[in-house]
Parts: structure tokens; sequence; C-alpha cells
């Protein structure tokens, strides 16, 4: 048992042709891999790349990613560390890094130069299934060492068409996350060479993987729990050690492994000012990530130090008694004079589900339970296959060999595999790296299970093949069914018919572009240091598309209460409430001049009866004309709707189509109605672009002596017609009144 998890590897001997390098013949299958890799996740390449910019069907955090790359290209070096354009009118920090979006813009730079926007937006696009066909090669290279040249290609064939890869690889999927994937393989791979090492080499692997753990922070701090995977195994194998020389070593290889952890991190967190999340949050790159390092590495030099010059290190169980003394106190040390480290702490728990904000993001909802507490499979089925079911069978089987074989690399490949699969069960966001994970452990045993049926049944190679070769059709099956969709919308120019969001989504870039041609110009979307005259409201998780699109400032977006929480709450109220005059008011004091609406209001609920989340959304009128529910607007002026003519009406008429209203002061207007009436009725018929007419009627009540008075929010030089009893008027109302709000004289009926 003290030995177990001690590397126990012997490496055959090269030969003297595999020292010459690769040949030709051995790089051909890599570089078709990658090729097919590659190929296969930009077969969307029509959709992507239009008349009007680089764009993708579900258009979501992609946005913010090339707003920041765009950014780092004009202003090269710098990068945008604090955003006017989110939490209208405060401004955010975003909450990613920026040396994946810096990285990008230093490439598209160096490729196409800092001119041309719509050619950075191109490389940009590109990143991802270049870093997709890196990381499956990284993969093939990880379980060809681990096990043989057959499981890694299997496993590299595998993962190159699992759809939970593909997805977050594909051309225009500009985000870090298949960034995260590829570093958790060269951190994972490393840390099973550390594992693995002698004391001698051990030195080196500690380096490699120091350097890669900080990277793989500083990329996106989530990484941390990809990070503590590799952390928690080489603890365990320390702890399990039975040797202490052996010990000694690696406790000094696991100090060294943190210290240059946290030096890699330090510079880049040290000075970050966090108002929101304080300054040790493990959510953000903060002082917690170099603390977390440092204090490791203390930790570590201390018990080496300790086993080394007493009686201590003697025995397994003196180490792991005086291993977990040490690591107590250094945490209630920590805890204690660490100020606002224990809330920090504890507010990131959060992130897994105690904030409810969360339950209206869809990726963080559990793999087999994203709409509720109801069993539903297929999202499952849709990322992994059908060889879902098998994954466990995989799992246990190569563990218990690898325990067996006393390889401590492969079982810290498995552990960190399960890990993942564990993660995305609880949240489905954590497919970048249980893609990876689901590969590493089912190309191994698909080629093991074929040698075993030709062991067990001595079935010829053929039949040991098509096991391989089944078990590869099934996983590659959904994948290449979503490709052919993906390349026959792409010759066609426009996105598969997959779902009401995706053109919900495209009808928003569209109406960004109007924005950006049809309202006045803000400053500072490329100089954080102007402040902008005004912001926009629309839903969470629009609001990265349209302030890209529009390049407007936005009150909330994708990022939720951790973009801002000013903004998030404020954007809850608005659309939650029913008092017209009283949503104006808070979206002046958010500075917000334009709204969008759509079906999901704020995004974050309360979209009831009576509420303007339903009142803004129009109405089609069986004879096609747009017109609205519930009583009419005075402060909303509607300017844009995002309708091709093609949109189907949801129940009781209202439109998917999104539309834009502008926030004004109404015009005022007062006159005299004929003795006997009741009400004078004010009608307006107006096109609406892109193809729609939209019909306006309100009334205004009377009275007792006969007045009236009613406020106007759409401006019109052909005239409201005006009607009070039998009698018929016209009223024009111009542009400046209904933005200064005048009072206007109305029809004075005898």
């Amino acid at each position: 048992m003290g030995r177990l998890l001690s590397p126990r590897v012997v490496r055959p001997p090269q030969s003297e042709h595999q020292s010459q390098g690769p040949r030709l013949r051995a790089v051909l299958p890599w570089l078709a891999l990658f090729a097919a890799v590659v190929a296969l996740r930009a077969v969307r390449f029509g959709t992507v790349f239009g008349e009007s910019g680089t764009h993708t069907p579900y258009a979501a955090d992609e946005f913010y990613h090339l707003r920041r790359i765009w950014f780092s290209v004009v202003n090269f070096p710098a990068s945008l560390d604090f955003d006017l354009y989110m939490n209208h009118p405060v401004g955010a920090k975003p909450i990613w890094p920026p040396f994946f979006d810096w990285g990008v813009a230093a490439l598209a730079r160096v490729l196409v130069g800092g001119e041309d926007q719509r050619a950075v937006e191109v490389v940009a696009a590109w990143v991802p299934p270049v870093l997709g066909g890196l990381s499956v090669l990284a993969s093939v290279a990880l379980i060809r060492r681990l096990h043989s040249a057959a499981a890694g290609w299997v496993t590299g064939v595998l993962l190159a068409v699992l759809p939970a890869h593909i997805e977050l690889s594909r051309l225009g999927e500009v985000d870090h996350h298949v960034a995260v994937g590829l570093l958790a393989t060269l951190l994972v791979g490393s840390g099973a060479g550390l594992a693995a090492a002698d004391t001698r080499a051990s030195r080196w692997a500690a380096l490699r993987t120091g350097g890669l753990a900080g990277a793989a922070i500083l990329l996106w701090p989530g990484a941390l729990l990809h990070v503590a995977v590799v952390e928690g195994f080489l603890l365990a194998q320390l702890l399990l050690e039975r040797e202490r020389g052996e010990a000694i070593a690696r406790a000094r290889s696991l100090a060294l492994l943190h210290a240059v952890a946290a030096l890699v991190l330090l510079p880049f967190c040290i000075g970050q000012a966090w108002p929101q999340f304080g300054t040790y949050s493990p959510q953000v790159l903060s002082r917690f990530q170099p603390l977390w390092f440092g204090a490791a590495a203390a930790a570590f030099a201390v018990a080496s130090a300790w086993w080394a010059g007493s009686r201590v290190g003697e025995t397994r169980r003196q180490r792991l008694g005086s291993g977990l003394l040490v690591a107590t106190l250094g945490a209630g040390l920590a805890l204690v004079g660490v100020p606002g480290l224990t809330k920090s702490v504890g507010e990131a728990a959060g992130w897994f589900g105690g904030e409810s904000f969360l339950q209206f993001v869809a990726e963080t909802q559990p793999l087999f339970f994203p709409r509720g507490p109801a069993f539903a499979p297929r999202l499952a089925y849709g990322q992994f296959t059908w060889l879902l079911w098998a994954y466990p069978i995989g799992l246990a089987t190569l563990f218990w060999g690898a325990w067996r074989r006393r390889r401590s690399d492969a079982l810290l490949v498995l552990t960190a595999s399960c890990v993942a699969s564990i993660a995305v069960l609880a949240q489905f966001r954590f497919r970048d790296v249980a893609a990876l994970g689901f590969a590493w452990v089912m190309g191994p045993a698909l080629v093991e299970a074929g040698r075993a049926l030709g062991r067990r049944t001595r079935a010829p190679r053929a039949v040991r093949v098509g096991v391989i070769v089944v078990g590869l059709l099934v996983a590659a099956l959904p994948g290449l069914r979503r490709a052919e969709g993906d390349l026959h919308a792409s010759l066609a120019g426009s996105p598969p018919r997959r779902s009401a969001e995706i053109w919900l989504r495209r009808a928003l870039r569209e109406l960004g572009l109007w924005v950006r041609e049809n309202t006045p110009p803000t400053q500072g979307y490329l100089d954080p240091t102007l402040r902008p005259g005004y912001g926009v409201l629309s839903a969470w998780g629009y609001g990265h598309l349209l302030r890209y699109t529009a390049e407007r400032p936005m009150v909330q977006d994708n990022f939720g209460p951790w973009g801002g929480r000013e903004g998030s709450a404020a954007a809850r109220r608005y659309y939650a409430m029913q008092d017209e005059d009283a949503a104006a008011a808070l979206a002046e004091r958010m500075g917000a001049r334009y709204v969008v609406a759509t079906i999901t209001g704020s995004g974050q609920g309360g979209s009831r009866p009576g509420s303007l989340a339903r009142r803004l959304v129009p109405v089609r009128r069986d004879d096609g004309v747009l017109a609205r529910r519930g009583p009419p607007f005075e402060r909303h002026r509607l300017l844009y709707v995002a309708d091709d003519g093609g949109w189907r009406p949801l129940q009781g008429g209202a439109l998917l189509a999104p539309a834009l209203y502008e926030i004004v002061a109404g015009a005022r207007v007062r006159g005299m109605a004929p003795a006997g009436v009741a009400h004078v009725v004010f009608e307006l018929t107006l096109a609406v672009p892109v193809r729609e007419r939209f019909h306006y009627r309100a009334q205004a009540p009377v009275a007792a002596d006969g007045s009236y008075e009613i406020r106007l929010p759409i401006p019109s030089e052909a005239g409201y017609q005006v009607t009070a009893g039998g009698q018929v008027a016209s009223l024009r109302i111009s542009e400046r009144d209904v933005r200064e709000g005048r009072l206007v004289a109305g029809p004075h009926f005898e």
C-alpha cells in the first residue's frame, strides 16, 4: 500500500530510428487528424462570415471577447480592465482575466494589422478550431504515453467527433473555454509526469506543472478547480509514501510547484481591486490565488524541513499527523489574519448554486436535470452520446488496472476525468474539461474492450477492430449529423432553423446594427477615460451581443450580477414594474435612454401580466398591424421592430421579434371636449422599420369642466386623428415636443 501511488514505470528504450526525430510518415497522421478536427469545426463558415460581419448562432459571451480583442488591437498593448460600457452608468471590471483576449489581439495584429475590424474578427473566429485541434493532439500524446499508440489515436478520433468538444471549439465560438481545455490537458499531463517522476526528474516536472497551474488561472480563475485535482492527487501520493527520503523529495517538489505558480500569478493579482468581490476572492483574479499557492509552498517547505531535521518524519503516520498540523495552523492563520478572506470564500461558494441568479443561466444547470427536477437525459446524449452509459464501466476498469500496476500517472489522469464528470453532472458549463476526460477514458476503454474480446473468444483481428469502430461510430453520429446541418446552412448562407432562440439572437444583431446607425453615438467605446452619455436596457442574456453590435453601454449584460449588481437589480425592477412613470423614472436614474423588449423581459423572471416585460412586446392584430397590450404608453416611443415578416406570433399574438423603445418625456396635450363626451381618442398609424405598421391608440378622460389632458410619446408631422363624440380633428406633434415634454394645445371642440 505504501508504494501504491509511487512511480513504477518501465520505459522501453528508443530505437535508433526513433531517436532521429519524426519523419514525414510519423508526422502525417498528426497533421491529418489536426486538419480533420479543424475542418469539422469550420463547416458553418457560411453562417459565421456574412456581409455584416462575424456572428454565431447563439451569440453570447463571444461578443464580449470580441469587444476586448478589438479594444486591445486598437490600443495595443493595453487591455480593457474597467469598462464604462458595463453596468451603466457606474461601470464595472470584466470578471474574465484579459489574457485570452489579449493573446488573440496580439495574434491579429501580427496577421492582419490593427485597422480592419472585420479582418480581426476573422482571425478571432479561427482561434477556437485551432485550439480545439491542439487539444485533441495533446490528448493523443497523453494517452499514447499512458497506454498505447492505438489507445491514443482512438482517443483523438473520439474527441474529434464528440459534440461536447465540438460545440466549444467551433468556428466563431470565441471563448476562453476551449483554451481552458487545452491548458487543463497540458496541466494534467504534466502533473502525471510529476507523479511518475523519480527524484532527479521531479524538479523540472514541478517547475513545468507550477507554470502551467499559474497560466491556467490567469486564463480563467475557475481553473483553480482543475489545479486542485492535480494538487490533491499529488498530496495524497505524498501522504501515502512509506519511504522517508522519497516523501521529503516529493514535499520539496510540491513546494517548488506552488512557489512557481505563486510567482507567475503575483504580478497580475497583487494590485487588483474588486469592490464587489473583495480583495481575496477566488471568483476573480485577486490576492487569493497568490496567497493560496504561496501558503501551500510555505507549508510544504516547512513540512519537508521538519521531516528532514527531526524524528517526526520517520514514519508515514508521523508525517501525516505533522502535515495536518502544519496545514491546520496555516489555514487558521490565514482565516484569522487575512481580512475578508472568510467572507470572500463563502460568497464564492454561491458560484455552485447559492446565488439565486444561477437559476436563469442554462449552463449552470445539472447535465441530466437541465429544466428542473424531472430527469431529462436528452442533453447528455446530445453532448456525450450513448457511450455515456459505458463511461462508468470504462473508468472503473481502467482505474483497477492502473491501481494493480501501480501506475500513479494513469491514476491521476483517471482521477481528473472522474472529477470532471462529477462537475458536469452538477453544472453543464464544465463540459469543456469533462469532454476531454470522457475521451481519456473511453478511448483506451474501447481498445481494451477489443483486446479483451480477442483474449476471451479468440476472435479474429477484424472483429476486435470492429468493436472499436462501432464505438466510434456511435460517438460520431450525433456530431456528424449536426455538422451536416451546419454545412447545409452554411452553403445556404443562413443559420439552421433549430430553435426560436437562434433566430431571436439573429434579429437582435440586426437591431443592434440599426441602433448604431440611427441613434446618437456615445463616446468612450474604445477610450475608457471618456464617460458615455446614455445606456441601453435589455435582458441580461443579450447584453454582450447588443453592446458589440450597437456600440452602446448596457445597464446589464451576460455577466449578470457578477458584472455589476446595481445594473442587474435595476433591470429586474424596471421590467417587473407596472407603473410606466415609475419605470421611466428608474430608467432615467440609470441613464438608460433606450429599451430593448423581448419575450424574456429582464431575463430574471418577473414577467407577470401587466408588467412592462409583457406590455413592451408588440402584438400583431388580425389585420397584420402591430399594436399594444394593456394601457397605451406615455413615456415609451416605439422605434424599431426586428421583424422580417417571417416571425410567427406566440400565444396571444405576441411577437418573438425584439422591439426597440426610446424613453421620452412625452408631449403634454391639453384641450376642451364637447359637452357630454367622456373620452377624447387619439389614434396614429405609422411605419416602423423593418416592414411593420404600428397602430397607437390612447384616450384622455374628460374632466367635469370639459377639459382633457394626455401625454403622447410619438411625434407626428402628419398628425394624430383626434375624435371626440362625432367630431374629428388633427393634431401635429413635433420631435421637440416629445423629447422636451412640451405643453401642446390640443383640439378645442365646441
